[in-house]
């Protein structure tokens, strides 16, 4: 059985720490978070940002 992967997250209110279980995603091989997993956990979020810079999100071929 592997471990399970997951990213904290708080928010810039706030210093508690929220751990959010990453998603294996097979195209890539990667492990992602959805913008809808932060959403259930943060509700309205505006940007996402690590070390003063904004994180980009995926996309697919047409940019949504």
């Amino acid at each position: 059985m592997s471990a399970t992967s997951s990213q904290a997250f708080r928010a810039q209110s706030s210093s508690d720490i929220i751990s959010i279980p990453t998603r294996h995603d097979p195209t890539d091989k990667q492990h992602v978070i959805l913008l809808t997993d932060i959403q259930l956990s943060f509700g309205s979020v505006q940007r996402i940002m690590s070390n003063g810079s904004t994180v980009l999100l995926l996309t697919d071929e047409n940019f949504n």
